[in-house]
C-alpha cells in the first residue's frame, strides 16, 4: 500500500460509519519525515516497508459535530518491538492530557510537552503549538462548518502555543509530534476541561490514550 492507499482507506471506513464531511481530510505519512506528503497530498510512489512508522490524522465530521484524531503504527514491526520514539510520544500525550487542568494555560501544555520530549533524548517536531481549540458551531463559524472551525483554528488565540496565556476552558486537540532524529510519532487526543472537571473524550482512563480500540 502507499500513502494514497491509506488515505482512500481511511476515507472509505470513515463514510461507512455514516460521516459525510470532514473537519479536515485524512492526513498520513509513511516513513521519516521528508521522505513522504504529510503537509500535502499524499503519494503513490511512497510504498509500505517492515518497519515503517504509519501516522494517521482523521477528522470526520457529521452535521454539527466532528472529531479531531490521531495515532502512529509500525507497520509489521520486528521481534525486538516498537520503536523508542513510539513509547515516548504515547507517554507524553498522557502526561499532557493529565497535566491539563483549568489552573494550567494553553502555553503550558506546550512547555510540558517539550519537556517531556527532551527528557527523553528527543525533541517536539512543533516549534510552537501542539494542538488547538475545538470550536462549537456557534456565531460566525456557523457558516461552512466544520471548516470554518478548522480555519479559526489557524488564529493565535485557539493554538496550543507557548506564549498563549489563556487558562483552559472547552475542548481541546493535544498532538505533541515526537522527534527521534528523523523518526516521528504522535498521538491525538481530545481534552475537555469544564471547571474542576476534566477528561479525554471517549477515554476512561488515562491508560487509554494513545491505543486503538
Amino acid at each position: 500500500m502507499s500513502e494514497r492507499d491509506i488515505h482512500e482507506l481511511a476515507e472509505t471506513r470513515l463514510g461507512s460509519h455514516g460521516f459525510s464531511g470532514w473537519y479536515h481530510a485524512p492526513e498520513v505519512r509513511v516513513r521519516p519525515f521528508g521522505e513522504s506528503s504529510f503537509l500535502g497530498r499524499p503519494n503513490h510512489t511512497t510504498k509500505l516497508a517492515p518497519g515503517d512508522l504509519v501516522s494517521i490524522d482523521v477528522g470526520p465530521a457529521d452535521g454539527s459535530v466532528y472529531g479531531d484524531f490521531g495515532t502512529t503504527v509500525t507497520f509489521a514491526p520486528a521481534d525486538d518491538g516498537e520503536a523508542t520514539v513510539l513509547a515516548v510520544a504515547r507517554d507524553c500525550i498522557r502526561a499532557s492530557c493529565g497535566y491539563s487542568s483549568r489552573w494550567k494555560t494553553m502555553g503550558e501544555i506546550v512547555i510540558f510537552a517539550q519537556a517531556w520530549a527532551v527528557n527523553h533524548r528527543m525533541t517536539l517536531a512543533q516549534k510552537e503549538s501542539v494542538g488547538h481549540r475545538i470550536l462549537l458551531k456557534d456565531g460566525w463559524t456557523s457558516v461552512g462548518f466544520p471548516k470554518s472551525a478548522h480555519a479559526a483554528t489557524l488564529l493565535r488565540r485557539n493554538q496550543l502555543h507557548r506564549l498563549n496565556p489563556t487558562r483552559m476552558s472547552g475542548m481541546f486537540a493535544i498532538r505533541p509530534e515526537v522527534d527521534d532524529k528523523g523518526h516521528r510519532a504522535s498521538f491525538e487526543e481530545i481534552v475537555y476541561v469544564d471547571g474542576d472537571s476534566k477528561g479525554v473524550i471517549g477515554r476512561d482512563t488515562l491508560t487509554e490514550v494513545g491505543t486503538l480500540p
